[in-house]
């Protein structure tokens, strides 16, 4: 789970330095994309730290895959965040839907909800 944990950490920082070089490489939208990212990412990270050392305290090593999946998935959602990928074209309100990001980022909901359960 320390691994993890460490990993969860650089993902965090790459994610606060990513807006920068990619607004001066691909523009405005671009960098906007990944501060959304990186916003998103901060609202989730205090329930996976917690769930993450509560597991390592109880010794509830069903959690690590889980928090890895969680990992994963959060690389996942950034980088469909970022690209654009799968995309759809944007509503009258500007609202650009991305179904799979959305699938991920529930999946990523429902990881923290199980680490959750698995504490109990």
């Amino acid at each position: 789970m320390t691994t993890i944990i460490l990993f969860t950490g650089l993902l965090y920082l790459v994610q606060l330095i990513l807006p920068m070089p990619l607004t001066k490489r691909s523009g405005e939208a671009a960098g906007e994309s990944a501060r959304k990212a990186v916003h998103n990412l901060r609202e989730s990270l205090p329930v996976f730290f917690a769930f993450a050392l509560l597991s390592m305290h109880l010794g509830v090593e069903a959690n690590v895959l889980v928090a890895s999946i969680w990992l994963a998935l959060r690389i996942i959602f950034v980088l469909l965040y970022i690209t654009g990928f799968n995309a759809k074209p944007a509503n009258e309100v500007g609202y650009v839907a991305q179904p799979i990001r959305s699938l991920t980022w529930f999946g990523s909901i429902i990881c923290l909800i199980v680490m959750g359960i698995n504490l109990i």
